[in-house]
């Protein structure tokens, strides 16, 4: 299950000039990355997030601007922040990126759509220490019930974690919550087709009432050995908190 018009890329969606589809801001901080895998990240990750800002844009039936035209900027939390493209309602992007991968989504905030958040893991074994700062007692049981990796290789425990992972952080991305909130303040359950199912408990709940969020989609799907979650906390609206 996908959201529509998920955009996911590779490198190669850049072609010859990357820099191309930027802002003159943007090609700046493109330019200020000091590590080149950064900078290409970044640069990735603003490809699929104005490809989805264009991609709704159509949906809608209008005519996009040039990716040059569709301008983001970081907020001072470090979350993406479109800037307005039409006098519609806002329109809000979630980005994930790494692994040779990027994914964006936009949607207008507000009623009709809301908060989206993606999140990009790469299923790897996962140490079991590391699982109590994401996963409640009862998760954690689900996943120690199945067998793990061995050495590099991932295990079926491994694989529902990173699932759990995935989903849990694309949840929190789409509420942009301050600092003191944290993902077990999430909870999450997954199936082995793609689909999720996500609770908020706790601030987060509290947030997300706040934004307006009237309930909560989510999914996830692979790419070889890399997991993108998404979750959308419908009709929320950032400026409602």
């Amino acid at each position: 299950m996908a959201p529509p018009d998920w955009q996911l890329l590779d490198a190669a969606a850049l072609g010859e000039d990357p820099e191309a589809f930027l802002s003159p801001g943007e090609r700046a901080v493109a330019r200020a990355f000091t590590a080149e895998k950064r900078r290409q990240d970044w640069v990735l990750g603003r490809a699929a997030a104005k490809a989805a800002v264009r991609a709704l844009l159509r949906r809608e039936g209008a005519a996009p601007p040039a990716p040059a035209g569709v301008v983001i900027q970081a907020l001072p939390t470090g979350a993406p922040h479109v800037l307005p493209v039409d006098a519609g309602p806002p329109i809000v992007v979630s980005i994930s990126h790494g692994h040779g991968l990027a994914a964006g989504w936009a949607l207008r905030a507000g009623p009709g759509g809301g908060l989206p958040g993606l999140d990009l893991e790469r299923v790897r074994p996962r140490r079991e220490g590391t699982l109590r700062f994401y996963l409640s007692p009862e998760e954690r049981a689900g996943v120690l019930a199945l067998a793990p990796g061995a050495d590099d290789e991932a295990g079926p425990r491994d694989d529902l974690a990173v699932r759990l992972w995935a989903v849990k952080e694309a949840a929190f991305k789409a509420l942009r919550p301050p600092r003191g909130m944290g993902l077990l303040d999430v909870r999450a359950e997954v199936d082995d087709v793609g689909g999720a199912r996500v609770a908020y408990t706790g601030r987060l709940l509290e947030r997300a009432q706040a934004l307006g969020a009237r309930e909560v989609r989510a999914g996830w799907l692979r790419r070889g050995d890399v997991c993108v979650a998404w979750v959308q906390a419908v009709d929320a609206h950032p400026d409602r908190e």
